[in-house]
């Protein structure tokens, strides 16, 4: 017969001559000081490896007490949006969006943290006003304002981002789960952060700023990513909101941006 592991685990190399068993115990009392120093490095070695299958990541116990492939939760990817509905306040703007209408506006409003809700929005940058440039929109944002970002590619699609911080360059990925990503043309509705499928993987990329792009969302796709010179974007099925893609294609050519901030 083997001996038994604390663990339940046996292991045949244990075994032993019966009349050696009847000296030890007189000698030591039970103990055999002996045999543990010279089997205890394969018996913990053995023990490690049966340790490591037992209890391997890839697989969990069943209510029997037997193995069972690890079932990943049926947690889908995408969800469906919440819909853009305009609330009951006026939105203050420093001057007339070119992208979003007063309604459209004030249902981004309603969908802000409560803190973000009454602030004035004022534009920080436009293509239109200050140049196709991404370093400008940058040094219009240092203010380390929430912001709304307005994007409309060639198609007429018009979406974008709430930012809960302010946009910059940063060597990885910053923000928080009070961001969430939006579509008024050619539907409407808001994707918030799919914090459910942190289950499945990890997905708390936020806000990502390079010299040469600017993103919101990831895993493995954007939502909204718009390239250095802010000619031209990409928007994928995004696992951190679980959002379909926001433009009219993943590749688009943009046509405008807005950058408003909440002050």
């Amino acid at each position: 017969m083997g001996c038994v592991h604390p663990g339940g685990l046996v292991f045949s190399d244990c075994q032993e001559d019966p009349g050696k068993r009847k000296l030890d115990k007189k000698l030591s009392g039970g103990s055999r000081p002996g045999k543990a120093v010279t089997s205890a490095p394969q018996q913990q070695k053995t023990f490690e490896e049966r340790f490591s299958d037992r209890f391997d990541r890839t697989s969990e116990a069943s209510p029997s007490g037997t193995d069972a492939p690890f079932k990943e939760p049926d947690i889908p990817a995408l969800v469906s949006p919440e819909p853009l509905l305009p609330g009951t306040h006026n939105v203050r703007l420093s001057e007339p969006s070119a992208l979003a209408s007063d309604s459209a506006c004030r249902a981004l409003a309603a969908a802000f943290p409560t803190r973000h809700r009454w602030r004035q929005w004022v534009l920080l940058y436009s293509s239109g006003r200050d140049g196709i440039s991404l370093q400008t929109l940058y040094r219009r944002a240092e203010h380390n304002l929430p912001s709304v970002l307005l994007v409309r590619d060639h198609a007429q699609s018009v979406f974008g981002c709430f930012a809960a911080e302010g946009w910059k360059v940063a060597p990885r990925y910053y923000g928080n789960g009070e961001s969430f990503v939006f579509q008024i043309q050619p539907d409407s509705g808001l994707w918030r952060w799919h914090q459910r499928r942190m289950d499945v993987c990890r997905n708390d990329f936020f806000q990502f700023g390079r010299v040469d792009r600017l993103a919101m969302g990831g895993g493995p796709r954007y939502a909204i990513s718009l390239d250095g010179d802010l000619l031209r974007g990409t928007s994928g099925e995004c696992e951190t909101f679980g959002s379909p893609c926001l433009a009219c294609s993943e590749e688009f050519e943009i046509g405008r941006v807005e950058l408003w901030g909440l002050v």
